[in-house]
């Protein structure tokens, strides 16, 4: 089956059923499907949609209240953080690093466990490119559901490239094989390292989101403990926003700062026979 090529090109006049997000003078955000005939709702006022729909992007607009907004396509990081959720959803600031911290490839096939709203299914989904799957395990079927749908209302119809399991990873890991990635956002993850090194190939690696210390020690001991695994390694992502106007450079009086600990280990090959 071919794959679908992603949304319209960022310079397009906006149409009508595409996705925008308005910005308010005070930075307020509102994520809304643009609709003939509707009026979108905003604490600085209201705007119709016939207004917006025709325009390139970027541009503002007066309110029914006389307000300035602005309007463009939503970036990725606007979409995860404004879309609907099921579950509380990890962070594009933990999501970015996972990425990379976890080598997440054009053409990787990556198992993530624990999808909830699909946050970081959407950041997995596009960096594996059209060669790659996520194969996403989720028990709860109203959280799969949700992840799904927040998937496919993002604009590159990424849904071609996840395969949504309801089924417990623990149980369906050892029947898998040549996984390149795992990502586990999982109460329990520990529990799922045997069957991770069943399912990974040689130097694929295991990254676990991990909001509690406690998991982190009990995880990273069954790591320690397990032949089929390198030492883990554990890091914190904190991000701290600047304000910028006219008057003012400095650091913004909020810190995104901690959200969650991001364990990663790597699957060790297989010792050679002895001669």
């Amino acid at each position: 089956m071919s794959r679908s090529q992603p949304g319209p090109r960022a310079d397009l006049p906006l149409a009508a059923g595409e996705l925008v997000v308005l910005t308010d003078e005070r930075g307020r955000k509102r994520l809304t499907c643009l609709v003939e005939g509707d009026a979108l709702h905003m604490n600085a006022g209201n705007v119709q949609c016939k207004d917006i729909i025709g325009l390139p992007p970027g541009r503002r607009l007066k309110t029914s209240k006389g307000k300035e907004v602005s309007i463009l396509r939503p970036t990725l990081e606007e979409y995860i953080l404004l879309m609907p959720r099921a579950a509380q959803i990890i962070t594009p600031k933990d999501a970015a690093y996972i990425v990379q911290w976890a080598d997440i490839f054009p053409g990787a096939v990556v198992v993530e466990a624990g999808i909830g709203s699909g946050g970081l299914t959407l950041a997995l989904l596009r960096a594996v490119g059209q060669a790659g799957t996520i194969i996403g395990f989720e028990q709860r079927l109203e959280f799969a559901n949700r992840a799904q749908k927040n998937v496919r209302g993002w604009r590159d119809r990424l849904e071609e490239r996840l395969d949504v399991r309801i089924a417990d990873v623990h149980a369906a890991l050892p029947s898998l094989s040549g996984i390149d990635r795992i990502v586990l956002d999982l109460a329990d993850p520990w529990l799922a390292l045997p069957g991770a090194a069943r399912a990974l190939k040689a130097g694929g690696i295991l990254l676990a989101y991990l909001p509690s210390v406690r998991q982190v020690d009990k995880l990273t001991g069954a790591i320690l403990d397990h032949p089929s695994f390198t030492p883990p390694e554990v890091v914190e992502a904190w991000v701290r926003p600047w304000v910028v106007d006219h008057e003012r450079l400095r650091p913004a009086h909020k810190i995104l700062a901690f959200t969650g600990f991001l364990a990663r280990t790597r699957r060790r090959g297989e010792d050679a026979a002895p001669a």
